[in-house]
């Protein structure tokens, strides 16, 4: 197939319509016919087109299916890893004639998706600090109850800290809380987001390998009824939520996005999604990090940073009902002033790069959607002297570049938060999340995409990992749960044992988070739980104004 000319595709091609022709005899469906004739046509010809310059190097594909039958059907971002040894940091792969680049740096993923991000925004067919607050001292009270009623055995931190980052995002979005972490729109929302996991990834669908067969019939598209299965519960989950958010006294965003000027005109379908699409990507993200964090301090705790973090956390635990209060009082006082002041006492000389930095090298460490999120590019391009083509997939490979050691050093697999700590320096540098970055080392976050296509709530995803990290450091000694009574024997806990999906998190396990005092006790029952509070003034300081 590789020295294929028209004339000889366009042979090749009648001989597959004599091939695949009904016998002498039989019925004859001129329909069906063309349909093949259009699939082969659009496969063979894909094939044809030369260009001038050489194809980025990769794996060598077979006919027609290219590289299909070579990506493994589990942990591919491992195998793509281990490629980009081989075949540079820059791949082209072939997924049945459609082509997939894959970028294992740093430096082209920023070449072509920040530089170029123009040409590689589309994607393939396929703020309120407070809010967070509040639920950070809830995630406390959470924890320390289940701790109180298992003991040794472990809490479910999975559940606490997946209630806590849900109910931030639908507070933020629709006006309301979840209490429980069992509310039924949670679970339709993680339906939902199971189902992108599992058709999510590359090769998952064939029909992503090989877009000609959607102009197949109905009847020969059976992904084309399943996708519609697919998007009617979410329609309903995204057009409910809107509707809440709407109806809600407060400020949510939902109201925000309803009265600006991009809206107008916009059908409810479409800004339900637009407002579901930003609730469905933090998620999970933002859980499977804090899992990740927690076994990480499993696994790696005993490396000493653990200990250094708790030694640097003196904690002022002011109820969040002082800061509440001040929200009503004052509510033109920032947030982050308001969070930080009642979090940790700055006349303490206290330096929280310490947690910056654990938050950083978590989301390094083990980027949530690991194999990156595909970017998509309709014309042809030029990189290194090699030919991009045009309608390729991009897909920056998270945990490759991740591993850079141009970039990130050496020691790459293992958790070291002390790489993004930066020599001394008398310049002061305040990030956008209002933390004092000035000692950290100007190191890339790639966590949240790139280009065009970075994730819009990437401020409050940080926000959130760095307060409730914060806090689990100050308030727990966390290790595996008891799995044998008789034994004391505790879960195994590997850093490499993950799930399979479009978002990549530890196997299930339960954590014993033992309180590291009774001043720990203490602080949190004082401060007491945070679901009997109107957030209302919360969310109205969080209120983006109208321009």
């Amino acid at each position: 197939m590789d020295a294929l000319t028209p004339l000889h595709a366009w042979g090749w091609i009648q001989h597959q319509m004599w091939l695949t022709s009904p016998s002498p005899g039989g019925p004859v469906s001129s329909t069906l016919l063309r349909e093949r004739a259009i699939v082969i046509a659009r496969l063979v010809l894909s094939l044809v087109k030369r260009p001038s310059l050489p194809l980025l190097p990769g794996p060598k594909p077979a006919p027609l299916i290219g590289n299909i039958h070579q990506l493994p059907k589990s942990l591919q971002w491992l195998e793509l890893y281990h490629w980009s040894k081989k075949y540079g940091p820059v791949m082209h792969l072939s997924m049945g004639g459609q082509p997939l680049i894959i970028l294992s740096t740093h430096q082209a993923a920023h070449d072509l998706l920040n530089r170029r991000s123009s040409r590689y925004s589309d994607r393939p067919r396929m703020v309120m600090a407070g809010e967070l607050d509040l639920e950070s001292q809830q995630l406390l009270w959470d924890v320390l109850g289940e701790w109180d009623k298992f003991g040794e055995k472990g809490v479910d931190f999975h559940h606490h800290f997946e209630r806590a980052m849900a109910s931030t995002i639908y507070c933020l979005n629709y006006g309301y809380r979840l209490q429980m972490g069992y509310e039924k729109e949670l679970m339709d929302g993680k339906r939902v987001q199971a189902e992108f996991a599992r058709t999510g990834q590359v090769g998952a669908c064939i029909v992503d390998s090989f877009p000609s067969l959607n102009y197949l019939s109905k009847i020969l598209t059976p992904w084309k009824k399943e996708g519609e299965e697919l998007f009617e519960p979410e329609r309903q989950l995204h057009v409910g939520n809107l509707k809440k958010g709407l109806n809600n006294r407060k400020w949510n965003f939902a109201k925000h996005m309803k009265d600006s000027p991009e809206a107008a005109g916009m059908p409810e379908v479409e800004l339900a999604f637009d407002l579901g699409i930003l609730a469905d990507a933090g998620l999970d993200t933002s859980t499977v990090a804090l899992d990740w964090f927690i076994v990480a301090w499993i696994t790696s705790g005993s490396r000493g940073w653990v200990k250094r973090a708790q030694r640097n956390s003196c904690w002022t635990m002011l109820s969040v009902r002082t800061v509440y209060q001040a929200l009503k009082t004052v509510p033109s006082w920032p947030i982050s002033t308001l969070l930080v002041s009642s979090t940790f006492d700055s006349n303490n000389g206290q330096d929280l790069t310490v947690y910056d930095m654990t938050a950083s090298e978590t989301l390094r460490w083990r980027p949530v959607v690991v194999q990156g999120v595909p970017h998509f590019t309709k014309v042809e391009d030029e990189y290194m002297g090699y030919h991009i083509p045009a309608n390729s997939t991009v897909l920056p490979n998270a945990f490759a570049i991740t591993r850079d050691e141009a970039v990130f050093g050496e020691d790459v697999d293992n958790f070291v938060p002390e790489r993004w700590l930066a020599e001394e320096s008398n310049k002061e540098h305040v990030d956008v999340c209002g933390f004092n970055t000035s000692a950290l080392k100007g190191l890339p976050h790639i966590g949240f995409g790139f280009g065009r296509r970075i994730y819009t709530g990437r401020l409050i995803a940080r926000n959130q990992l760095f307060i409730q990290m914060a806090r689990m450091l100050w308030s727990f000694d966390v290790e595996a749960g008891v799995v044998d009574e008789a034994t004391g024997a505790r879960h195994k806990v590997h850093e490499m044992d993950c799930t399979e999906g479009f978002v990549t998190q530890p196997k299930p396990f339960r954590s014993v988070m033992r309180p590291r005092g009774q001043w720990v006790r203490g602080a949190i029952l004082e401060a007491g739980t945070t679901h009997n509070l109107d957030h209302s003034a919360v969310l109205e300081a969080a209120k983006i104004e109208k321009s």
